[in-house]
């Protein structure tokens, strides 16, 4: 049945309106729909997500912990560390290229650079596989902001129970160079919550020290220097052990140090021309992390602790026979020379229970060379060494030496998953610079190459006064 519609609802208008009115309402139409699409478009590519252009890997990707055995340095991701935050104020370096490829084993470095060494991996591949320039790694050190200087001065936090020591004399330099060091070892080892001191040994009077320092330190790192003197250590060690001086007894102040700051019970010491070829905080969280691996892996037998008491960059071997730094004493205090242990010691990691037992021997009449001391030390006193195998990169595609010990050999609660075949040695980590010095030189001279660029390297040692 039809109906009409009521008279307040009139029926449509059929005749067709004017030209304008049509082509305004055209107008509209194609407005809206244009911002329709507009809107559809945002959603699709600003909601959160994971575009597929995206990289996934960043310069602060987990350690990589070695499997036991490490027949072929094969390695393991077991996850993402976790890094303290970073001051706002603070934005630490970025290496130029991520992930760059460098095979197991002896390779190639790709450095980008024409007419220089070839330098070959001859150990450990790079857990962290960056490459730097050295322009990109000194880039936040080279003109800090006042509040940077001042983050330097004020590292030191009450709250923190490591320490980073760096070993230094009266003769350094204190050039530019080293100072960009010094700067990034301190905010950069302070990230990973480890309070930073300058150690210098003078044996000038207490005004003359202080004007030394005045005159040489700059002003971001005084509020963290030390000094101690001869004449300090011998009254510490007050004449309990046969001591000839501190080059040969550089543990000494590191024991005196320990002794008079109870609030650390784990410090890292370098001398002073130890550099790093990455990152401090990173580098020392790799070295955490890895040693955690073994740990969890420990044998029944074992009681390894939470932090190991020695951390060695060198694998451990017994002294040869003939080495002039043996001493008959210690050879007869230690029981013969089968029981001795040694590692050179541009860079340790202590325990202050090492450093206790160090102590003891000490006021025992035991005192010896520095590098067999505190590692046989360790070994006597089933303590745990960890030797932290890094890269090592030769000129040549066979290393400087190769060194390893027995798994008997090894001490009773030392990692048993790391030193199983004969290990890299030398090269660009030695008591020489041959190879670091020309790595380091070249890596600088190539700074202002865009495509030029090194990998992670723990380098010693750098000499010259141009560097220091």
């Amino acid at each position: 049945m039809h109906m009409s519609l009521p008279e307040k609802f009139p029926p449509p208008v059929t005749a067709r309106g004017s030209p304008i009115n049509r082509l305004r309402n055209i107008i509209t139409i194609t407005a809206g729909t244009f911002f329709v699409l507009v809107f559809f478009l945002a959603i699709k590519f600003y909601l959160p997500g994971r575009p597929d252009f995206v990289s996934t890997e960043s310069s602060t990707t987990a350690a990589v912990v070695p499997k036991p055995p490490q027949t072929n340095f094969e390695s393991i991701n077991e996850g993402k560390p976790t890094l303290p935050p970073i001051p706002s104020i603070f934005n630490p370096p970025t290496p130029d290229i991520e992930r760059v490829s460098i095979r197991d084993g002896d390779s190639l470095i790709l450095t980008g650079v024409k007419n220089i060494t070839k330098w070959q991996s001859v150990g450990r591949p790079p857990v962290r596989k960056d490459c730097w320039s050295y322009a990109a790694r000194f880039k936040p050190y080279v003109s800090p902001s006042p509040g940077i200087l001042d983050l330097i001065s004020n590292n030191n936090k009450p709250t923190n129970t490591r320490a980073f020591i760096v070993r230094l004399s009266t003769g350094q330099r204190w050039k530019k160079e080293f100072n960009l060091h010094a700067r990034a070892v301190v905010l950069e080892a302070g990230l990973a919550n480890y309070d930073v001191f300058f150690l210098i040994h003078s044996d000038l009077s207490s005004p003359e020290s202080r004007k030394w320092i005045k005159g040489h330190v700059p002003k971001e790192f005084r509020n963290l220097t030390r000094t101690f003197s001869t004449k300090d250590v011998k009254n510490w060690l007050n004449g309990t052990a046969p001591f000839k001086n501190i080059m040969e007894h550089n543990h000494l102040p590191l024991q005196m140090f320990v002794a008079n700051n109870k609030q650390y019970d784990f410090i890292y010491s370098i001398e002073s021309d130890v550099r790093l070829i990455g990152r401090w905080d990173e580098f020392l969280t790799d070295i955490d992390e890895e040693y955690k691996s073994h740990r969890e892996r420990q044998e029944p037998d074992q009681d390894m602790p939470e932090t190991p008491d020695l951390v060695t960059f060198e694998a451990l071997k017994r002294p040869r026979e003939k080495w002039l730094w043996l001493d008959d004493k210690c050879i007869k205090d230690f029981g013969g020379r089968e029981d001795l242990r040694s590692s050179i010691g541009p860079m340790w990691g202590w325990s202050r229970r090492l450093i206790e037992k160090l102590n003891e021997y000490n006021a025992n009449g035991v005192n010896c060379y520095y590098e067999y001391f505190p590692p046989t030390v360790a070994y006597k006193e089933s303590l745990t060494t960890f030797f932290y195998q890094h890269p090592l990169y030769c000129p040549k595609k066979t290393p400087s030496g190769r060194h390893s010990l027995k798994l008997e050999e090894l001490g009773k609660n030392d990692p048993r998953t790391v030193q199983y075949e004969k290990a890299a040695t030398g090269c660009t980590y030695f008591f020489v610079n041959p190879h670091s010095q020309p790595f380091w030189d070249q890596w600088y001279k190539a700074r202002k190459n865009p495509d030029a660029c090194w990998p992670t390297a723990l380098v010693h040692p750098i000499k010259g006064e141009f560097f220091n």
